[in-house]
């Protein structure tokens, strides 16, 4: 899905969904279409029906009524039929859409972090998507039921023109009020839509950082903070609601005024004799079918205003800027030195080495492993930038482990190996190397107990050692660690630097540390301010 699709955001995003669902969209729109038609054919079938039972013979009556059967019969299977094909559109549409966020935030993890809080995009993901793929099947149900109403005005036009005058001008008049009623709708909508996203943002904080609250005896205070962002949130919602509320009842009222004014002006032309009485209740059954576009424009008008809402939400997304990789090289050079430009630091191939930072150690990290590249001064491979290398392979061949790592809720082994692509030999091995292994015996079910989002249901050391465990599974070629092992105590800490320089034997390893446990065990020390060995 392309992410420059700013420009109006709702009608691009769903004209490149309606793109991919062409065929089924065309097929819903005919079935749609013949529904209306056949539905609409309803209230002349009934008069007729009526009108040959009083008036004319039995094969006539036979005739009509079996057209009515055959005609109700058509309206059922289209649909049935149609809402099946609708709520696959949506289902596909939703998956599209949720996919193209996924890989928005996996091309690019730190510009879409920076842009947009996690808890922002988890409420795109399962809030607006469902909004925006609900509208194309809205538009085609509107343009269906006016369809029908043009069918409806026809045949009473051949009845009585006065009625189809009063209902040409009622109808559109009523529609039109609808969508002038809607018209306060989206921008409460985005309002509260503003106000739950920051909720929700205030809520994961609080969860990830409720440790540190306790700690600062602050839990207070943002109690405080969460009740008034969650009062400010619910007054918006209710003015929501209100706006919601009365576009509902006009989709009630409206039409039943509708309703009533072309019921008593047939019963005025009835009783004059201008129209049979058969006529009249020709009228009646069409004005109740008349209700439907009213009261779909009343539907569309509320939709149409939340699915514009999260339409520019998504698209704010997608739209974050992204650095364009431009390398294609592969395979990637494991034998060959990792040189930082910017430092002059030089990572010698097949070796452990620990390099004493003077400076932020996540910007250093992130640029030896390819994450933050300067297109000025690179980060060289074998004397090739990085950025010579194709992304794919260099993501393959380079890894990197900052000091703060996400960790995403489930299973010890899901946590571990999210892809299920690692054998029992090479987990174990890794976790043997994290210092891990007691970690996994002390969980009540092993690998199979489930871990909450972050590590929350266990210790920050525990925490630290299955995510390094993560970081050594796979055995990649070059490993970037940035401060592995804060949150362990001295000794678990020598151990733990002792079995990774073991494990690690023979490949390219970098800790970025002031650890002196890992300088130990290291092959050379690295300092920033020489960028030469010690």
């Amino acid at each position: 899905m392309s992410s420059k699709i700013s420009q109006n955001p709702l009608s691009n995003l769903v004209r490149e969904l309606s793109r991919r669902e062409r065929r089924p969209l065309a097929f819903f729109t005919a079935l749609a279409l013949a529904g209306a038609a056949a539905e609409a054919t309803v209230p002349l079938l009934v008069g007729a029906s009526l009108s040959a039972a009083l008036d004319a013979g039995p094969g006539q009556l036979a005739a009509t009524v079996m057209g009515l059967g055959a005609v109700l019969a058509v309206g059922i299977i289209t649909n049935v039929t149609r809402n099946v094909i609708a709520s696959r559109i949506k289902v596909r549409n939703a998956a599209q859409v949720r996919t193209s966020i996924a890989e928005k935030a996996a091309r690019a993890p730190r510009e879409v972090a920076a842009s947009a809080h996690q808890a922002q995009v988890a409420t795109v993901v399962s809030y607006d998507v469902e909004r925006v793929t609900s509208f194309p099947i809205a538009r085609i149900k509107l343009v269906a039921s006016i369809i029908g109403m043009a069918v409806v005005s026809a045949y009473l036009l051949w009845i009585s023109p006065w009625v189809t005058l009063l209902i040409l001008v009622g109808v559109p008049t009523f529609m039109w009020l609808t969508t002038k009623i809607a018209e306060p709708l989206e921008e409460r909508q985005e309002r509260h839509r503003e106000l739950l996203g920051k909720v929700a943002e205030l809520s994961s904080d609080i969860a990830l950082g409720l440790r540190i609250l306790r700690g600062l005896g602050a839990q207070n205070v943002m109690r405080s903070r969460f009740e008034k962002a969650s009062l400010d949130t619910e007054r918006a919602g209710v003015r929501v609601a209100q706006t919601e509320a009365l576009l509902f009842v006009s989709g009630n009222l409206l039409p039943g005024i509708l309703l009533t004014g072309v019921v008593a002006l047939g019963g005025h032309l009835a009783a004059s004799g201008a129209i049979a009485a058969t006529d009249l209740v020709t009228f009646y059954a069409a004005s109740a079918y008349l209700v439907l576009p009213v009261s779909t424009a009343a539907g569309y008008s509320g939709l149409r205003s939340s699915a514009r809402v999260a339409a520019k939400n998504i698209v704010e997304i997608l739209d974050i800027p992204e650095d364009d990789w431009p390398g294609r090289l592969s395979p990637i050079p494991t034998d060959a030195d990792l040189l930082d430009q910017v430092t002059g630091v030089r990572v010698p191939a097949g070796k452990l080495s620990v390099l004493v930072p003077d400076a932020d150690t996540e910007e250093l990290g992130r640029r030896l492993a390819g994450l933050a590249q300067d297109a000025d001064v690179p980060v060289l491979l074998g004397g090739r930038p990085l950025r010579d290398y194709d992304l794919n392979a260099l993501r393959d061949t380079v890894r990197y482990h900052g000091s703060r790592t996400t960790m995403l809720s489930g299973s010890a082994l899901q946590v571990l190996d999210p892809t299920g692509r690692h054998d029992d030999e090479a987990l174990q091995a890794a976790l043997w190397a994290a210092g891990a292994t007691d970690v996994i015996d002390r969980l009540p079910e092993g690998l199979h107990t489930h871990i909450d989002a972050d590590g929350r249901s266990v210790s920050g050391g525990q925490r630290q050692r299955l995510v390094l465990a993560r970081s050594l599974l796979g055995e990649p070629s070059i490993l970037v660690l940035v401060e592995p092992t804060t949150a362990l105590d001295a000794v678990t800490e020598v151990e733990v630097a002792r079995r990774i320089a073991e494990h690690r034997q023979g490949r390219t390893t970098l800790v970025i540390s002031r650890s002196g446990a890992f300088r130990a065990v290291a092959d050379q020390v690295l300092r920033t301010q020489e960028g030469t060995c010690v």
